[in-house]
């Protein structure tokens, strides 16, 4: 009923829980990692789990353009009518049931309502991904995730793939699905990223901003995180 299309850069530690999250809600769906040449167990993770893994090259580069360009045509030779593109740190709740009822009300990209999950514990060392229940409000993860491609000719993600400007039949659902953005887990792995992905950075995606926000310092990865934790807005959402 559904193809799940992720791409991803060094994501062992989220992509078991991802794998886990689309399975368990279409237990059927066809899960597809394009990598952008990983060096930790990502690639493993996502075979030892029935995951096609397609792999693209940019030179060791973090490239918005490639990852934009991917996003907008991945989907298009997919045998389900149904597609879900997400990155492997977006969990959108919605079940085969739930997906059933949205078809056979004529619906045909499903509208969501993104969250910034935060872990609450002083400790975050060791990833505790199923018990973090709580984030706080973030439109811009109200994202064209899942979209039926039988009607939706083209998605049109804009840079970033925040906003989309699809083409074709577009039906949008009336209910909004929780999208869950699994970004404050652990501030160590946190610092990282940033600082793995600010080396990363494109020439064109610095002179794009596209991803500018990774080449903040360590100390300003760290009390933002610290922040997140002890916002009064967070709300128990799982």
């Amino acid at each position: 009923m559904v193809t799940v299309y992720t791409i991803t850069y060094n994501e062992e530690v989220i992509l078991p829980y991802f794998i886990k999250h689309y399975r368990s809600r279409f237990p059927n769906c066809r899960i597809v990692v394009y990598d952008n040449m990983s060096d930790d167990r990502t690639v493993e993770i996502a075979k030892e789990n029935n995951c096609e893994v397609i792999f693209y090259d940019t030179g060791g580069k973090l490239s918005d353009s490639k990852y934009l360009d991917i996003k907008n045509n991945c989907w298009k030779t997919a045998t389900t009518d149904w597609v879900l593109v997400c990155d492997a740190d977006e969990f959108l709740n919605i079940n085969e049931q739930d997906l059933i009822k949205e078809f056979e009300n004529g619906v045909t990209l499903i509208k969501s309502e993104g969250y910034n999950m935060v872990d609450k514990r002083e400790d975050t060392s060791i990833l505790d991904i199923e018990n973090v229940k709580h984030g706080f409000r973030a439109v811009q993860y109200d994202k064209s995730y899942l979209f039926n491609k039988s009607k939706i000719r083209e998605i049109n993600y804009a840079p970033g793939c925040h906003s989309a400007q699809p083409k074709g039949e577009v039906i949008l659902s009336n209910n909004r699905y929780l999208a869950l953005h699994y970004i404050y887990l652990s501030e160590d792995k946190m610092v990282k990223k940033y600082l793995t992905f600010a080396q990363r950075l494109s020439e064109e995606n610095k002179i794009r901003q596209w991803g500018v926000h990774y080449l903040k310092s360590e100390a300003e990865v760290r009390r933002d995180f610290k922040n997140h934790q002890k916002r009064e807005d967070l709300i128990q959402l799982i």
